[in-house]
Order: C-alpha cells, then structure tokens, then sequence
C-alpha cells in the first residue's frame, strides 16, 4: 500500500466530485446544442474515474524487490532502475518541451487564418514528424484523419463552432 497515492486519489476524487455536483446545476443541453453544463461534467466525471483508480492502485500491495539473475549493465548497476541523476552541464529545461510550446503558440494565430483543419494538420504534422520523429502509417493517417474526425464530431454532430480559414470554401471549415 502506498499512503501518497490513496491521499493523491482521495483529494482528485473529491475535487471530481465537487465539480461534478456544481456542474450538475448547469444545462447539459440547450436548444439542441451541449450548454455550459457540458463540458464541466465529462471532466468532473473522468476526474472522479480517475481518482478511484489511483485509490485503488495505492491499495495495491507493493511489487516485490525482483533481484538480478544475469550480469546487469553498468548503468543499471548505478541507477538501480531509477532515473540517473541530471548530468551538471545538461541545461535544465530540454529543447524538446521548449519546440512543443513554441508549435503550439505558432499554431493559435493560425486558427483563425487558415482554419482548424489545416492548422491542426500542420501541428499535428510537426509534432508527429518532427519533435517524435515517427514516420509510421498511424502517423501519416493520424496527421490527416484527427483533425477532421474532430472537427465532423464538433461542427457535424455537436453543431458547436470551431475556426474557419480564410477561404471560407464551406468544406472542413477551410
């Protein structure tokens, strides 16, 4: 049993719970559209899911200490399986969080210029090839299928309103 993780589950749990009891207050619909209510309680519901699962996996009893029955590496040796400490010229903050951000405050101006779709294509597009380097058919069909399986699930079938571009042709909201 690990008493941080039954703590951490009980306080999400309750906040979930506080949040789900105040957004039960709020309209989940309005004239045919998800109303302010909405939102609130697909969140305050997974926060509840989610906190109840992390009580339940602190009541878990402890894994075992597993010990070694073959020559171990080096760095295993060292690290016993945890994190190696940070090296003292490495810069604390990495490169790759820092392009994450940067993609993503280049991308929010771009929403009202050339719409969601496209502009979720190209984020999506350089986050999967660039900063993770994967170059797989998932994140091919990903790059294209995500952004406008959102967009039909928001526009289509939620009727809510997401960015247009500039060229207002009417289709995907480009």
């Amino acid at each position: 049993m690990r008493r941080t993780d039954v703590a951490f589950g009980v306080v999400v749990t309750a906040l979930g719970a506080g949040a789900l009891t105040m957004a039960l207050f709020m309209p989940f619909f309005s004239e045919n559209t998800p109303g302010p209510g909405f939102f609130p309680r697909l969140v305050s519901s997974a926060l509840v899911i989610l906190g109840l699962l992390q009580i339940r996996q602190g009541l878990r009893p402890a894994t075992p200490e597993v010990r070694p029955i073959a020559p171990v590496s080096h760095l295993e040796k060292v690290a016993h399986g945890k994190a190696a400490p940070r090296e003292p010229g490495k810069p604390f903050l990495s490169r790759r969080p820092l392009t994450v951000l940067a993609a993503y405050i280049v991308a929010v101006p771009l929403f009202g210029v050339l719409g969601f779709v496209v502009t979720a294509t190209l984020l999506l597009a350089f986050l999967l090839f660039y900063v993770e380097k994967r170059r797989n058919l998932g994140a091919y069909f990903g790059t294209v299928a995500i952004p406008i399986a959102t967009w039909l699930l928001f526009v289509q079938l939620l009727g809510m309103e997401l960015p247009n571009g500039m060229f207002h042709l009417g289709v995907l909201g480009i």
